[in-house]
């Protein structure tokens, strides 16, 4: 850090006037240290880079709103974390969706081969989607189609995470009652795999 964020202030606040130079100070200021920050958390060279770099983009890309910033270092490296964070989440959401594509490729072929139909399976756990009570369904799709997290709902919302959580707890309950009664119990089992990948 440069250790004066009075200084830090004035950087920021000329960048908002469009002043390059003072975007360069603050680029040679931070780059290394945000990037060393990066690399902790993703453990890649090229993932730590390109985050910062995006951070350093959208600094200049938002310069007006700069002004507003009280503590400009706690502030990017905020920035970084979070970007960081959701890049880990979005690259384990892909490595889990690719494994639920080779299982349910699989559970397609066992289901053919035991006689269940994997369509109907499909269209029922969908059904018992649609019945739930709205708020369960909204916050059961939040969770499952955009993967946000508890808080990340409860903020969306304007609830608090324990009550996403009771709600998650009820619509996945729903479903799997809805399918014991319109299936049998091989049902429930193939929607463990729709429920991470529908």
């Amino acid at each position: 850090m440069s250790n004066n964020p009075y200084y830090d202030k004035e950087l920021f606040k000329r960048i908002a006037e469009e002043d390059a130079s003072a975007y360069q100070t603050v680029f040679e200021l931070y780059y290394d240290k945000l990037h060393f920050n990066a690399l902790k958390f993703l453990k890649s060279e090229f993932w730590a880079e390109e985050i910062v770099q995006e951070v350093f983009l959208e600094l200049w890309d938002d310069r007006k709103k700069l002004v507003e910033i009280e503590s400009p270092a706690a502030w990017m490296y905020r920035m970084v974390s979070n970007k960081c964070f959701n890049l880990l989440r979005r690259q384990e959401r892909e490595m889990r969706i690719q494994y639920y594509i080779q299982l349910s490729k699989k559970t397609a072929n066992d289901c053919q081969q035991n006689g269940y139909d994997f369509n109907l399976i499909r269209r029922l756990v969908l059904e018992a989607i649609s019945k739930l009570p709205d708020q369960q369904r909204r916050i059961f799709l939040l969770r499952q189609e955009d993967g946000l997290s508890y808080k990340e709902i409860a903020q969306h919302l304007g609830i608090s995470p324990n009550t996403v959580h009771t709600h998650l707890a009820r619509s996945i309950q729903s479903v799997r009652n809805y399918l014991l009664v319109h299936g049998n119990f091989n049902f429930w089992i193939f929607f463990i795999i729709f429920f991470e990948c529908l």
